[in-house]
């Protein structure tokens, strides 16, 4: 499929849908189909749904002014997906680029087409982007392990500092408290000698829970050899102190190894044919306290570690210049190490909230490269430890008021390596009726130069942003739930990075909307859609100047649930139109990319038990940003989930 989808179209549309929400008719009059379970929809301002990003302590959704999804552990489990970016690029205002989209790869992952530095990146608390890059690599984290999942599009500085784009953060299951463990196990087999193995346990006591969780990937790759292998081993406890009061700790270990790359004429040298090699090892341990010290005031305490050991090395073809197969060629390495501490009392009563918190974080970076026999090598060069201290402290409330309410935010930032920085925010909701919620919001963000940018440019400010928002959710179109939102983000001091040092010379204007939608169940079928468009214009940001440069995603899913004979089926439709920033060489992306699941459930005895098979990119498309990483044609894999 190749049509590219012209802005005209939802410049006409948008409005209509948005006039046809906020209307006391519905638009369409039609006689109600007869749903197989009558449920009604479950609408994005649910009472009963709560989220904890936005201000950092629990408030229901209702209450959420910013752009906000969610997404929960049935939804991953339903995609019987290998890595998290697999997850994320099904959701609206995320752009994800793969490289290679191979069974285990390597990706990077937008928000609202703002860089990938600019998305701050959480599991338990601790933040995983890297100093080497400002990004986070997510593929070490198993899917297994997450409970829950919550996206802010758009800046989260007011609460979490430096998070210019967003913020993805990962909470992880809960420890059990029942004597008989419950979980799951896990196993799969598909093309490539692919194949993934995971089991998860939860239990314990009154006073005392535990979760763990193990996993192992390994594939010999389904395009250009691209092999993978990672362990992963996870472990939660949970401990029930006097005076309402509760200790956690947890503590993770995955070390993702795999080939991306086979270079040609690596550096345009003719003859010098490369392959690449990332080994990155992570460790991350959190301790948790948190206590009621009044009906009303309750305190958070954290201390946080993050360990990322990375190894980016590449090797010779042995075809070319006199190299044999496997000799270094160029390898570089990377340690990092972060320490943190955080802080946080809420005040809860039934019509207002408030938060305020400090946290603060020390954070090193080791770096050296080793050159092969090709570069008159073996040499090694190490670089000096960086380091870098942060603090921050914020204030947040929420004011209830009938059907509005009122969230403003205020932060101040110290960042050791760049300047402090202040960042207010305000939001707001207004429950129109009960099947419809408007929400706004403004608010001040910025990016702080990460550790290895600012070694490199001392002089390098942080980015700074302004954003607008506003949105409507609505079920008053019969049949159907949506999501609309528009956005107006506007960068200041941005880095301009086409000489070294970098410096803030460059401005980005990104405008755009996001529009999501589902439909309620109809004897069994059900049709989920979103589509975010995002138009740029910038000026000295490092390339070239940019005017009306536009990149969308669109992602349709059709579900279909026989009830009576517990067997499902999606089919899954991702389509990604690139701009000027994320296009490299010889990009092919004006497809559709066409996924397809069967499972059923085996009625073999007490314990519940999944089989499925899985067939991805049906119609052999491309979607790649760069011709040496082209995303593999169709493929199949089978597996099997033991729950009990």
């Amino acid at each position: 499929m190749t049509t590219r989808m012209p802005t005209r179209f939802f410049r006409i549309t948008f409005p209509i849908l948005l006039a046809a929400a906020l209307s006391s008719q519905p638009l369409l009059a039609a006689e109600e189909p007869a749903t197989d379970n009558g449920e009604p929809l479950s609408l994005y301002f649910d009472q009963d749904l709560t989220e904890e990003t936005t201000t950092r302590s629990p408030k229901p959704l209702s209450q959420v002014a910013e752009n906000v999804s969610i997404i929960t552990a049935d939804e991953i489990e339903r995609m019987h997906a290998h890595t998290l970016a697999e997850v994320l690029d099904r959701q609206a205002g995320l752009f994800v680029t793969f490289y290679g989209r191979d069974f285990f790869s390597n990706d990077m992952t937008r928000v609202l087409a703002s860089r990938e530095y600019h998305v701050l990146f959480l599991l338990d608390g601790v933040r995983i982007n890297l100093n080497s890059s400002g990004a986070a690599i997510t593929n070490f984290i198993p899917l297994t392990i997450i409970k829950r999942i919550e996206i802010i599009k758009g800046p989260a500085s007011s609460s979490w500092g430096s998070s210019l784009g967003g913020v993805v953060n990962i909470i992880t299951k809960d420890a059990g408290r029942s004597l008989s463990p419950t979980g799951s196990a896990r196993a799969n087999y598909g093309e490539g000698d692919s194949r993934e193995v995971a089991a998860e346990a939860a239990g314990g006591s009154e006073k005392i829970g535990y979760y763990l969780a193990g996993s192992n990937i390994d594939s010999n790759g389904l395009a250009l050899d691209r092999y993978a292998e990672r362990d992963t081993a996870y472990g939660k406890m949970e401990v029930q102190l006097p005076h309402n009061s509760t200790l956690t700790a947890s503590a993770g270990y995955s070390d993702p190894f795999y080939k991306t790359l086979n270079w040609s004429d690596g550096w345009d040298i003719a003859g010098l044919n490369l392959y690449e090699e990332i080994d990155h090892r992570n460790f991350w341990g959190t301790l948790f306290l948190d206590t009621e010290l009044t009906d009303r005031l309750s305190l958070h305490l954290a201390l946080q570690r993050f360990e990322n050991d990375f190894a980016h090395d590449l090797f010779s073809l042995g075809s070319g210049l006199g190299r044999a197969q496997g000799d270094l060629i160029y390898g570089e390495q990377w340690d990092d190490a972060a320490n943190s501490f955080a802080s946080r009392l809420t005040w809860a009563e039934e019509s207002f909230t408030a938060n305020f918190g400090f946290e603060s974080s020390r954070s090193s970076m080791n770096y050296e490269n080793t050159l092969g026999r090709y570069f008159g090598g073996p040499a090694t060069t190490s670089a000096e430890v960086e380091k870098e201290e942060r603090r921050g402290v914020y204030a947040n409330a929420t004011f209830i008021l009938g059907r509005f309410s009122l969230t403003p935010g205020l932060r101040y930032d110290y960042n050791g390596n760049s300047e402090e920085f202040v960042s207010p925010s305000l939001g707001a909701t207004y429950q129109l009726s009960k099947d419809t919620l408007l929400r706004a919001s403004i608010a001040r963000g910025f990016s702080a130069p990460y550790l290895d940018a600012s070694a490199d440019s001392p002089d390098l400010k942080p980015e700074t942003i302004w954003a607008y928002q506003a949105g409507v959710e609505t079920g008053r179109i019969p049949y159907v739930q949506l999501k609309c939102t528009l956005f107006h983000l506007k960068v200041e001091d941005a880095w301009y990075t086409t000489a070294t040092p970098w410096t803030n010379a460059g401005t980005i204007r990104w405008n755009g909307v996001e529009l999501e939608g589902q439909s309620v169940e109809y004897h069994g079928l059900r049709l989920t859609g979103n589509f975010t468009l995002v138009v740029e214009d910038s000026m000295g940001n490092g390339s070239t100047n940019i005017e009306n440069d536009e990149t969308y995603t669109a992602n349709a899913i059709l579900d279909y649930a026989n009830h009576e004979h517990d067997w499902r089926a999606q089919l899954a439709g991702h389509y990604y139109w690139m701009n000027w920033s994320m296009k490299n060489e010889r990009p092919h992306y004006d497809n559709f990319l066409w996924d397809a699941l069967l499972s059923k459930d085996l009625p073999l005895s007490a314990v519940p038990v999944e089989i499925y098979v899985k067939v991805h990119n049906i119609f052999n498309a491309s979607q790649y940003f760069d011709y040496e990483y082209p995303n593999p044609d169709r493929w199949l894999e089978a597996g099997i989930v033991v729950r009990f």
